[in-house]
C-alpha cells in the first residue's frame, strides 16, 4: 500500500480541517457498516466529534486490530469524506455513507448510530519448550536460514555467511563477504548460491566456505544507473533457484531474468522484464514464473526464452508464485491475495487482506496453503482452487516470511516493529500452531533490545532434524523442539 500501512498514523493529519463553527456538521456522531470483500466482509465505524479543532475522525477496525483510533482532522467536503491513508472514500446520502475502501476499491457502507466495537483482552498462549541450543551470528539476520546434510546456512547484513551445526549449534565455518546479505541461499551437493546487496551473484564451496566465483547480475549500463536502495521496506532480496540441468534463474534489480551455468557462474542469457524483480524466480516444469516490483507476474518458457504470458495485479509484489494445481498464486502490495489461471495468467479469485500487505510467499502441502499475513498478523490455510479460507490465526506480529508445516504442526516466525507512527501493535516471535485448527501451540518471545526498530524473524523457519531454528533480526539462531505438543 506504498508502504502507508505501515506509517499511516503519521499521515492522518493530512487533510484539510472542518471549520469549528457552532453549527452540527451533518457527519457528526458514530458511523457503523461493512466492507465487501470477493470472499469475505468485515466490520469497520467512524466516529466525527466536534473538538475546539474541527472535526476530528476516529475509525473502528477490529479485524486490524484498531479500535477507537484517532486519525486527526476529518477531510470534509460537501457530502464527501475522504481517509487516504486507508484509500477510504465515502459520500453522505442521508444517514448512509456509500464509498470505496483501500486499492482494490471495495464496496463500503456505513449507517448512522450505534457503539463501536471494544477491544477484547489478549489471548494467553501457552509458552515455548527451552531452546535446544543457541548461535550467535554477531549480526542480525534477515534471510532464511536453510539445511543441508546437517548443516544450516544463513547470511547476515554484516556481509558473514554462516554455516551452523544444526545438531547442538556449534560453528562449522564462516565466510566474509564485502556487502550486506540479505537474500536466502540455495545449497546444492557441492556448493552454496546467494546474491548480495549489489547484485552480486556469489558460489562459495559447501565444504569449507571457500570463495569459487562471484559474477555480478546488475548491469547499470541496462539498467540506466547504479544498483538502486532496496525499496521493499523489509529488505526482501532475489534468491537463485537451480534447474535439473544445472542451470540457476535469478531475477535482478536492473529488470532482467538471468539465466547462469552453476559450474562456472557463466551468464547464458537474459530476459528483460522492465521491472525490478525482489523474489525468487518460481520454476514450474520448462516454465518461469517471475513476480515483479512493478505488479507484473511473468511466465517464460525456460528452453526458448520466450514469453507465454504475462498479467499485471495492482500492486508490488516481493514474494513469490506458488503453483497450485491450475493456479498460481501471489500476494500483492494491494493488499490483496490472487489466484491467477496457470495458463493465461488471468485472475481466477482475490482475497482482501484490508489495508495488509502480503508478503508471505505461500507454503503448498497436501492441496492446502498455508501464509502469513503482515499487518494482518495472521496465519491462514487457504484452498488454492478458489481463496476460501480455512481458518486465520493471529500470531501477533509481522508475518513476512513462508510457514513450516509438519504432519500436525505449523511453525511461523513474526517480526515485531517498533518504528514511530504505527498504530498497529506488531511483536516478534515463533509460533506453533495446530495444523487442523490453527489454535496456537505455544508462542516463543525473544528478548527485545532497547531502541530497535525491528525485533524477532524476518524470514522464515527451518526444519532441522528434529527442530525448528530460525534467524533473529537480534543476530541469534535459535532452534526449538517440534515434537512438544503443550497446549
Amino acid at each position: 500500500m506504498k508502504r502507508l500501512h505501515f506509517f499511516f498514523a503519521a499521515l492522518c493529519f493530512l487533510g484539510a480541517l472542518t471549520s469549528a463553527s457552532s453549527e452540527t456538521n451533518p457527519f457528526e456522531g458514530v458511523w457503523l457498516g461493512e466492507i465487501a470483500a470477493p470472499n469475505t466482509r468485515t466490520e469497520i465505524g467512524l466516529a466525527f466529534t466536534r473538538t475546539e479543532k474541527g472535526l476530528l475522525v476516529s475509525l473502528n477496525f477490529p479485524e486490524m486490530f484498531l479500535y477507537s483510533v484517532n486519525f486527526g482532522p476529518a477531510k470534509i467536503h460537501d457530502d464527501s469524506f475522504s481517509l487516504d491513508a486507508l484509500n477510504l472514500t465515502l459520500t453522505r446520502h442521508g444517514d448512509v455513507l456509500t464509498g470505496t475502501f483501500a486499492t482494490a476499491k471495495l464496496p463500503v457502507e456505513l449507517r448512522r448510530g450505534g457503539t463501536f466495537a471494544v477491544e477484547p483482552p489478549p489471548s494467553e498462549f501457552p509458552p515455548a519448550p527451552p531452546p535446544v541450543w543457541t548461535h550467535a551470528l554477531g549480526a542480525a539476520a534477515w534471510a532464511s536460514p536453510v539445511i543441508r546434510d546437517g548443516v544450516i546456512y544463513v547470511g547476515t547484513i554484516d556481509g558473514n555467511f554462516h554455516a551452523v551445526n544444526a545438531a547442538d549449534g556449534g560453528e562449522v565455518w564462516n565466510w566474509k563477504g564485502p556487502h550486506p546479505l540479505y537474500g536466502d541461499a540455495l545449497t546444492t551437493d557441492e556448493n552454496i548460491y546467494f546474491v548480495d546487496e549489489v547484485g552480486d551473484l556469489a558460489c562459495l564451496l559447501r565444504a569449507n566456505g571457500a570463495l569459487k566465483w562471484r559474477v555480478p547480475l546488475y548491469d547499470p549500463l541496462l539498467a540506466g544507473g547504479p544498483a538502486p536502495a532496496n525499496e521493499t521496506f523489509n529488505h526482501r532480496a532475489t534468491a537463485p533457484v537451480i534447474d535439473p540441468k544445472n542451470i540457476l534463474y535469478i531475477g535482478s534489480t536492473d529488470g532482467g531474468v538471468y539465466a547462469v551455468k552453476a559450474s562456472s557462474g557463466k551468464k547464458l542469457w537474459r530476459y528483460e522484464t522492465k521491472s525490478r524483480i525482489y523474489a525468487p524466480i518460481a520454476l514450474n516444469g520448462d516454465h518461469l514464473i517471475a513476480s515483479c516490483y512493478d505488479g507484473t507476474v511473468l511466465t517464460l518458457d525456460r528452453r526458448t526464452h520466450q514469453e507465454i504470458a504475462r498479467t499485471k495485479i495492482g500492486g508490488p509484489i516481493v514474494s513469490s508464485v506458488v503453483v497450485a494445481g491450475n493456479r498460481m498464486v501471489v500476494g500483492s502490495r494491494d493488499c490483496m491475495l490472487y489466484g491467477l489461471d496457470l495458463v493465461s495468467g488471468s485472475v481466477s479469485w482475490r482475497d482482501s487482506y484490508w489495508f495488509s500487505w502480503v508478503e508471505s510467499t505461500p507454503r503448498l502441502v497436501d492441496g492446502t496453503l498455508f501464509i502469513g499475513g503482515s499487518d494482518y498478523r495472521r496465519i491462514s490455510a487457504i484452498d488454492p482452487s478458489d481463496g476460501r479460507r480455512l481458518w486465520a490465526t493471529d500470531v501477533r506480529g509481522l508475518t513476512w516470511g513462508s510457514p513450516v508445516v509438519t504432519a500436525d504442526t505449523v511453525f511461523a516466525g513474526t517480526a515485531g516493529q517498533n518504528l514511530a507512527g504505527t498504530v498497529i501493535k506488531h511483536l516478534g516471535g515463533i509460533v506453533a500452531l495446530d495444523r487442523s485448527t490453527g489454535i496456537v501451540k505455544w508462542r516463543y518471545a525473544p528478548p527485545v533490545r532497547a531502541g530497535a526498530d525491528f525485533t524477532g524473524y524476518v524470514g522464515s523457519l527451518v526444519l532441522a532434524g528434529g527442530n525448528i531454528v530460525g534467524a533473529g533480526v537480534d543476530g541469534t539462531l535459535v532452534a526449538f523442539p517440534i515434537s512438544t505438543t503443550t497446549r
